[in-house]
C-alpha cells in the first residue's frame, strides 16, 4: 500500500503541471469579458475586477514556478491547500465579484455570462478534480451565486436559467467524484507498476548475481574436476607409449577410452550447467552418426551383459552436422536409461534417413512406461519404480538432461511406450549439405618429430606438471617445469637457459595469476614471439578471445597424449 503522502504528492504534480493551460484560458476569458461589457457597466469596477484577476493569475504563475523549484521543501498537503485557496479566490472573482459588477447589464445579456461561467466550470472539471476539494473550491463560488441570483429574479427565463445552473453544478460535482476516483486509481496503478518494475529490477539483479556466482562456482568446480582427469589422461598416454605386451595395451587403451569419454561428458555437463547463465558453447561439426553410435554402444557392453540385455544396432551410414559431444551425451543418457530400468530384454539402436532428416530409434522390449507417466519422465530427479532411491538406477537426471539438450540443439525427442511391451525414444536431426574432410590424427602424430625441443611447462598442479613432463621426456624433449610465473622468471635469470621452442601453461595459476601473463613475460625476457599453448577448462567467449589476442593456442582440459602431440605440432608449424 502506498501512503497518503505519496498519493497527495502525485496529485499536486498533476495539478501544477496542468495549471498553465487553465491560467492561459483565464486571461483569454478576462479579455472577452472586458471587450463584451466595456460599454455596458461601470468601467472603473470592470478595470478593478480585471486587475484582481491579473494579480491572482500572476500569483498562481509564481506558485507554479515555486512548486517546480521547491516542491520537495514543503509537504504535498501545503501545495494542494495553496492551489485550492487560489482556486477559491478565482471562483469568487468570477462567480461573485463579476456577477455584482455585471448585474446592470444582465437583463439584456444574461446568456453571455451564463456561457462563460458554465464553460469555466466544465473546462476545469478534469484538471481540478485531481484533488476534489480543489474543484469544489472553484466550481461552487463560480456557479452557485449566479444560480441563486437568477432564481431570485422575476421572469420565467430567469427561473429556468437559475434552475439549470444549479442542476448543472450538481451534475459537475457528481462527475468530479468519478474523475477523481479514476485519477486516484491511475496514480495507485502507476505506483504499483513502479513497484513491480523495481521488484523486477531487484529480482533480475539478484538472478544476475546468482548466475555470476554460479558461473564462478562452476569455473572453480570445473577446474578442480578437470585437473586430476587431465593428469590421468597424460599418465595413461605416457604409460601407453612404454608398454609392449598386447594384453597390457588393450587394458590401457580401454582405460584411455573411458577417461576420454569421461572428459567429454564432464565438458558437456559443465556446459549444460551454464545454461542458466547463457554461457553454453555449441561446437557443431560434420561427423559420422554411425561411428558415434557404434562407439557409444560399445561403452555399454559390459553394463548390458550384467543385466542380461542384448544390444543390437542397425546403423545406416549417415553424416550429420551438430555438436557431437552434446549429441553423444543425449544418446548415452537414453541408452543408460534403458539399461538401468530394464533387464532380460533386447535393446536395439537403429538409424535411417528420410526427407532430409536422420532418425535415431532407441527401442527396448522391457517393462515399458505408463502413459500417465510419459510427461513426467523428463523432470529432474523424477524416477520410476525406484522408491528406495537406489543409486544404481541413476539420479533421475538423465532424461532431464536429454530434454534440455533437445531444446538447445533443436533435436526433437519423441517417446512412445506400452506397459509390458517396451519403450521407444526417437530423435530427429536435420541433414545439411557437407563436405567431408578426413584427418588422420595417427599419421600426424607419428610424422611429428619432437626430439630435442626445449619446452617450458607452467602449472600450479604438481601431478599435471609431472604427467606432461613424463610425456615430453618420452618424446625426448628438454623440459623446464615450474609452478608459477615468479618461479619461472627467477629460474631463467639464475641459469643461462636458451629461449624455449614452446611454452605450455595452465590458464589459472596461483595468486590470481594467469598463464597469458606468464607467456608475455617470457616473450619479453627473450624478446621473441615464442609459440605457446594455454590449457584451461573454461571455454567462455571472453577467455577464448583473450587467449587469441595474445597469439596463443587454446587447449581444453582434459587433454590426452595424442591431442597434446598433435597440437604441439600445429603450433610449431605456424
Amino acid at each position: 500500500m502506498h501512503n497518503h503522502n505519496n498519493i497527495q504528492r502525485a496529485q499536486s504534480q498533476i495539478l501544477y503541471n496542468q495549471s498553465p493551460i487553465l491560467l492561459f484560458v483565464t486571461i483569454l476569458l478576462m479579455i472577452l469579458v472586458l471587450w463584451n461589457y466595456w460599454t455596458k457597466v461601470d468601467q472603473s469596477l470592470l478595470i478593478m475586477w480585471a486587475s484582481f484577476v491579473s494579480i491572482l493569475t500572476m500569483g498562481r504563475i509564481w506558485l507554479v514556478i515555486n512548486f517546480k523549484k521547491r516542491s520537495e521543501q514543503r509537504t504535498p498537503t501545503y501545495w494542494l491547500n495553496m492551489f485550492t485557496f487560489t482556486s477559491f479566490l478565482s471562483g469568487m472573482l468570477w462567480g461573485v465579484a463579476l456577477l455584482y459588477i455585471l448585474q446592470p447589464s444582465l437583463d439584456s445579456d444574461i446568456l453571455v455570462l451564463d456561457f462563460i461561467l458554465t464553460g469555466m466550470a466544465a473546462g476545469s472539471l478534469v484538471p481540478l478534480s485531481t484533488y476534489l476539494p480543489n474543484y469544489y473550491a472553484f466550481s461552487i463560488p463560480t456557479l452557485f451565486p449566479s444560480g441563486l441570483y437568477f432564481l431570485n429574479q422575476q421572469g420565467t427565463e430567469y427561473t429556468i436559467t437559475g434552475s439549470l445552473v444549479i442542476v448543472y453544478l450538481l451534475a459537475l460535482m457528481g462527475l468530479s467524484v468519478f474523475v477523481n476516483r479514476n485519477v486516484l486509481d491511475t496514480i495507485r496503478l502507476r505506483f504499483e507498476n513502479t513497484d513491480l518494475l523495481e521488484e523486477t529490477k531487484i529480482q533480475r539483479e539478484l538472478a544476475e548475481k546468482e548466475n555470476r556466482n554460479k558461473s564462478r562456482f562452476l569455473a572453480a568446480t570445473s577446474h578442480d574436476l578437470r585437473q586430476p582427469l587431465h593428469a590421468l589422461d597424460l599418465y595413461l598416454g605416457a604409460l601407453q607409449i612404454q608398454l609392449s605386451e598386447k594384453n597390457h595395451l588393450e587394458l590401457i587403451n580401454k582405460a584411455s577410452a573411458s577417461s576420454e569419454a569421461l572428459g567429454d561428458l564432464l565438458n558437456a555437463l559443465m556446459d549444460i550447467s551454464r545454461l542458466d547463465s547463457g554461457g553454453v558453447n555449441i561446437n557443431k561439426s560434420y561427423f559420422s552418426l554411425t561411428i558415434l553410435l557404434a562407439s557409444i554402444c560399445n561403452e555399454f557392453d559390459e553394463q548390458a551383459k550384467e543385466k542380461n540385455i542384448v544390444i543390437e544396432f542397425k546403423l545406416d551410414e549417415i553424416v550429420v552436422h551438430t555438436d557431437p559431444i552434446l549429441l553423444g551425451l543425449m544418446l548415452r543418457n537414453l541408452i543408460s536409461n534403458a539399461i538401468n530400468h530394464n533387464e532380460n530384454c533386447d535393446l536395439s539402436i537403429a538409424t535411417s534417413e528420410s526427407d532430409g532428416y536422420a532418425s535415431i530409434d532407441i527401442r527396448d522390449n522391457g517393462q515399458g512406461i505408463a502413459a500417465s507417466e510419459l510427461n513426467n519422465i523428463f523432470s529432474e530427479f523424477y524416477q520410476l519404480n525406484n522408491p528406495e532411491r537406489d543409486r544404481t538406477k541413476g539420479l533421475g537426471l538423465g532424461l532431464a538432461i536429454v530434454k534440455r539438450l533437445s531444446t538447445l540443439l533443436n533435436i526433437p525427442v519423441d517417446v512412445a511406450s506400452d506397459i509390458g511391451k517396451g519403450t521407444l525414444f526417437s530423435l530427429s536431426i536435420a541433414i545439411e549439405n557437407y563436405e567431408v574432410m578426413e584427418l588422420n590424427n595417427t599419421e600426424i602424430e607419428h610424422s611429428v618429430e619432437l626430439s630435442g625441443l626445449f619446452i617450458i611447462i607452467l602449472d600450479d598442479e604438481e601431478s599435471v606438471r609431472d604427467a606432461i613432463k613424463s610425456l615430453l621426456r618420452i618424446w625426448e624433449c628438454e623440459v623446464l617445469s615450474v609452478s608459477s610465473e615468479d618461479e619461472l622468471m627467477k629460474t631463467l635469470e639464475q641459469d643461462p637457459y636458451p629461449s624455449p621452442d614452446l611454452i605450455i601453461s595452465d590458464y589459472r595459476l596461483r595468486d590470481d595469476k594467469i598463464g597469458v601473463d606468464a607467456v608475455r613475460a617470457v616473450r619479453d625476457y627473450f624478446k621473441l614471439d615464442i609459440p605457446a599453448l594455454i590449457i584451461t577448462g573454461d571455454s567462455s567467449h571472453s577467455l577464448v578471445a583473450e587467449i587469441t589476442r595474445e597469439h596463443c593456442q587454446l587447449l581444453l582440459k582434459p587433454v590426452n597424449s595424442k591431442t597434446l602431440k598433435s597440437e604441439i605440432a600445429k603450433v610449431l608449424e605456424t
